[in-house]
């Protein structure tokens, strides 16, 4: 069964095969490091679009952008986008 695209950004199967999605373990374990974290990724999937997925790299970058305002903004807004990412 093929996702549709905004799984494929959200919430990848290979990233929820246990009790928790991948992201969440990742910002448990960092705590206040995160900045850094979604940056790296934002970077990672702009520089590479071109040559790898194209826009659903563009999509990720967004993905972790919205996560670094949200963390920007402090953490009631980044609750809230995973609550928007984990509903939509």
């Amino acid at each position: 069964m093929e996702l549709d695209n905004k799984e494929k950004i959200n919430h990848p199967n290979h990233y929820n095969k246990g009790k928790y999605e991948t992201i969440d373990i990742i910002d448990s374990i960092l705590g206040d490091n995160k900045e850094s974290y979604y940056v790296g990724n934002i970077v990672k999937y702009i520089s590479r679009a071109d040559y790898k997925n194209g826009y659903e790299d563009l999509e990720k970058a967004k993905w972790y952008l919205d996560r670094l305002v949200a963390l920007k903004t402090k953490t009631s807004e980044l609750k809230k986008l995973q609550e928007r990412y984990r509903t939509s």
